[in-house]
């Protein structure tokens, strides 16, 4: 994906936060990504193609930016409670303009069957990518396990960001009991911990 492509996606994805989907227009996208008026008429010709390009930008984020940490963590389930906390953080808070975007998306896409269909196969891939995941972790059901985990983790974004604690601290305090539990669940782990204090109880 060429720079200018890239950064005028980047841009239609902050004005879909910003603005929501009756705000995205190629000169909305202009205006936000600071290019010259046309630059985005001539990269996506039709509103249709600039949202698509949207849902593959947001896939290209996320397989960019949280894939590498999670494929980091490996055999370590504590490592991975902490990473996948980090990460709902961060689209709470530096990354916030993503999950609006996704959210906004989402909702289009009760009525428009080619948008879902894009988002749904854009959403198989991370859950393959979270099911590979676990599947070296030694779950059995990988597949299951890692829509369990994905659909928890959807819903602990969804209330940190509508009702949560807005500093980073107090996200991660909130959510870490959670997300140990799912995560121990799926994996077959005993015990529990508490990970903003690094305690932990046999």
């Amino acid at each position: 994906m060429g720079d200018r492509r890239t950064e005028i996606l980047d841009g239609a994805l902050r004005v879909l936060a910003e603005q929501g989907m009756r705000g995205l227009t190629h000169r909305a996208v202009d205006a936000v990504a600071g290019i010259p008026q046309g630059s985005t008429s001539y990269y996506f010709r039709s509103r249709s193609a600039l949202v698509m390009g949207c849902v593959e930008r947001m896939l290209e984020l996320d397989l960019a930016i949280e894939a590498p940490a999670v494929c980091a963590v490996r055999n370590d389930h504590r490592a991975l409670v902490d990473v996948l906390v980090d990460t709902v953080v961060s689209l709470v808070t530096t990354q916030r303009y993503r999950t609006l975007a996704r959210y906004e998306l989402s909702l289009a896409a009760m009525r428009d069957p080619q948008l879902r269909a894009a988002l749904v196969c854009a959403g198989d891939t991370v859950r393959a990518f979270g099911a590979q995941m676990l599947r070296d972790l030694g779950v059995a059901d990988a597949a299951r396990s890692a829509e369990e985990l994905l659909a928890m983790l959807d819903g602990l974004l969804f209330t940190m960001l509508v009702r949560g604690p807005q500093e980073p601290a107090a996200i991660a305090e909130a959510l870490g009991p959670s997300v140990e539990r799912a995560v121990r669940a799926q994996l077959g782990v005993s015990g529990t911990r508490t990970v903003a204090q690094g305690t932990e109880e046999s």
